[in-house]
């Protein structure tokens, strides 16, 4: 599992706020974004952020997200120790 422990693609809107698309590769990732382009369902003209994350951390980042409604920037923030801890339990 150590091997595809990054394994996940996410693409972030412009304003790293919010997660659009979540893809187990970077090809799929590349695919949704584009057919969102070419459908006109992106806003900022389709810019969007992409970064490559660990399971974990995903399930990790939404659960903050929903539970205190933060941004994606917010989320994603490394916090120190407590936020390890906080993420472990988050997972569980």
């Amino acid at each position: 599992m150590m091997a595809n422990q990054y394994n996940v693609f996410i693409a972030v809107d412009f304003f790293n706020s919010d997660i659009l698309f979540v893809a187990n590769s970077s090809g799929e990732l590349s695919r949704k974004v584009i057919k969102a382009i070419e459908n006109h369902e992106l806003e900022s003209d389709g810019a969007v952020r992409l970064y490559r994350t660990s399971y974990q951390s995903i399930k990790a980042i939404k659960n903050l997200m929903e539970r205190y409604h933060l941004p994606f920037h917010e989320a994603a923030r490394p916090k120190g120790r407590d936020y390890e801890s906080q993420t472990i339990n988050a997972v569980g």
